[in-house]
């Protein structure tokens, strides 16, 4: 089943009936959601953490639906995201690779497709609109992309009609942003933790238990070596970036249980955690950018107090720190393409 929550904007969201959590965690905050076989034992999880793969987790524009999400022809003298005068068959035979390379993605998966009555460029352009608040794009197909799969390297391809179709790597992320945020089937996206309607006040603060987001930092990051998406801002408008490293430092070890502690809480650890994050890029490009001053990383700060049981697993958890995540969830790789997007694997570099 296609998850509905993902279609159209840049962010998944969930809508919950808010209860504060700041002792144990709720059932939709709880870390089974994301796995039910991570360590919870503090001791055990490591202090720093960073994806083990170096071709991941890069950089990429977010594509806004206000200019025209991947329908933006961000490679020509000109960019456009509307009103696109899309190139008929015999107009595409007369030019040059140059101007081919100037079209905007969706105009060359079509191309690609042999489709010159460009049905991706219409489907995008019902989604874009000038008018779209700022945050609304396709972040939510960028960061599980750029978590599953190799940065994108420019490739030629060939249509049916044997017009060679240049894609620089913007074109590519834009095509398997697009993917995820519209095309992926999945069964559930694996989200922990409510997303926020509101710009302020108390159904924003306690959405997210401490405890449960510091298990799935260190787990997912710390051991596993890989990442999720965070839901940076915690209030109404959502980002979605994929988180590739953290630093933990223990600022008191022996604290008593306090009245809002989990029950069976028999000390509290507090912590100061820096996470860091993928930046959105300001400059699409036709080259990869991971090692380059394009590519970007976010840190963000939070302090926050971790209940412990009397083995030293981690039980709960409350906030100190203004900042924190809104949600976090993770999206599994996508492996069968298929319609318009059939021939995108031999865009790919994975």
């Amino acid at each position: 089943m296609r998850n509905i929550f993902l279609a159209g904007l840049c962010f998944l969201s969930i809508s919950w009936a808010f209860a504060g959590i700041n002792r144990e965690w709720r059932d939709f905050s709880s870390p089974n959601i994301m796995s039910p076989n991570f360590e919870k034992n503090f001791e055990k999880l490591p202090l720093y953490g960073s994806p083990g793969s170096t071709q991941k987790l890069w950089a990429n524009d977010y594509w806004p639906r206000r200019r025209g999400s991947i329908n933006y022809r961000w490679n020509s003298t000109r960019p456009i995201g509307f009103d696109l005068n899309s190139p008929a068959k015999q107009q595409v035979l007369t030019m040059s690779q140059t101007e081919i390379a100037a079209l905007a993605p969706s105009e060359k998966l079509d191309l690609l497709n042999g489709n010159y009555d460009y049905p991706l460029v219409k489907e995008v352009d019902g989604r874009s609109s000038p008018r779209a608040p700022i945050w609304h794009g396709i972040c939510n197909g960028w960061s599980p992309a750029a978590i599953n799969h190799n940065e994108p390297l420019p490739k030629t391809l060939v249509n049916p009609d044997g017009i060679s179709v240049p894609f620089g790597s913007s074109d590519i992320k834009a095509l398997i942003s697009y993917y995820y945020a519209f095309k992926h089937d999945v069964e559930t996206t694996h989200q922990m933790g409510k997303r926020c309607n509101f710009n302020f006040g108390p159904n924003c603060d306690e959405d997210l238990n401490a405890g449960a987001f510091h298990i799935v930092l260190t787990n997912k990051v710390g051991l596993e070596q890989t990442s999720f998406v965070a839901d940076v801002e915690r209030r109404r408008q959502v980002w979605n970036h994929a988180v590739n490293e953290y630093t933990t430092t223990v600022v008191r070890a022996h604290l008593p249980a306090g009245s809002d502690s989990a029950p069976g809480t028999v000390k509290r650890v507090q912590v100061k955690t820096d996470m860091s994050f993928v930046l959105k890029i300001e400059k699409n490009s036709w080259e990869p950018v991971l090692g380059k001053a394009e590519h970007v990383n976010e840190l963000r700060h939070y302090e926050y107090t971790l209940d412990l049981d009397a083995s030293g697993n981690i039980i709960g958890g409350e906030w100190i720190s203004d900042a924190r995540p809104d949600f976090l969830w993770t999206m599994k790789k996508a492996t069968n393409f298929t319609g318009t997007f059939a021939r995108l694997p031999e865009l790919l570099n994975d």
